[in-house]
Parts: C-alpha cells; sequence; structure tokens
C-alpha cells in the first residue's frame, strides 16, 4: 500500500508508460482514505462543535481543499497510464464527462487486465 502511494506521486507527471491494475488501486485506495479521513474531520468539526464556524473546520476545509488541488494532477496522469496498460489512448478519460453511462464504462475499462501485446507500439 505505501508502495503504491509512493509511486503514485513520483510518477505523478508521468503520463507515458502504463500502469498495472494493483499500482492503479492501490493509489486511488491511499488517496481515498485520506480525503476521507480529512473529510470526516471536516464534517466533525462542523456538526459536533459548539461553534459552527471555527478555526480547526476552516483549517480541516482549507487542507482537503488544498490536498484535492494537488492530487488532480497525478490522478489524471494515473489515469492516462492506465488507458495505456490496456491499450486505449489516454484520451479515454474524456470518458468521465459523460453523465452516468460514462463512470460505469470508466470502471469497466480500469478493471480491465493488463494489454500486453499493445505495450510496444505505445509512446
Amino acid at each position: 500500500m505505501i508502495n503504491g502511494f509512493k509511486l503514485f506521486w513520483t510518477r505523478g507527471l508521468d503520463y507515458k508508460g502504463t500502469t498495472s491494475r494493483r499500482e492503479f488501486w492501490w493509489g486511488v485506495l491511499t488517496n481515498a482514505i485520506i480525503m476521507l479521513v480529512l473529510l470526516s474531520l471536516l464534517f466533525w468539526s462542523l456538526f459536533y462543535s459548539t461553534q459552527k464556524i471555527n478555526t480547526f473546520s476552516i483549517t480541516m476545509l482549507t487542507l482537503f481543499s488544498i490536498f484535492c488541488l494537488i492530487e488532480l494532477l497525478p490522478s489524471v496522469t494515473l489515469i492516462i497510464r492506465r488507458m495505456h496498460d490496456i491499450g486505449k489512448s489516454g484520451f479515454y478519460i474524456f470518458v468521465l464527462f459523460i453523465p452516468l453511462f460514462g463512470f460505469i464504462w470508466y470502471i469497466y475499462l480500469v478493471t480491465r487486465p493488463s494489454n500486453r501485446f499493445n505495450r510496444s507500439i505505445l509512446p
């Protein structure tokens, strides 16, 4: 899990090459856990505090926003490398912009096994 998290950040600007299913899902899982922890702390500070807006809730909102912004580019490159691994173009990331059906198609794509034959023709 820690290795997947390291690979997510060290290859964060590398949109060429491939990413295996294992590397993809470990990166997604570790970032999802971090986001859930930050969101939980944010909601806790908003709903269970005596003051609705306090220093802790502002800090948690700021941390969550910064993490989401910093994590955006490595997430995009991770998806592009995963598409390369299954033999698709990186432009398949735009499938996510299709309402409802696009997310289902995206989940189908990222869960497919590696296509070892197309690795040699990818940039």
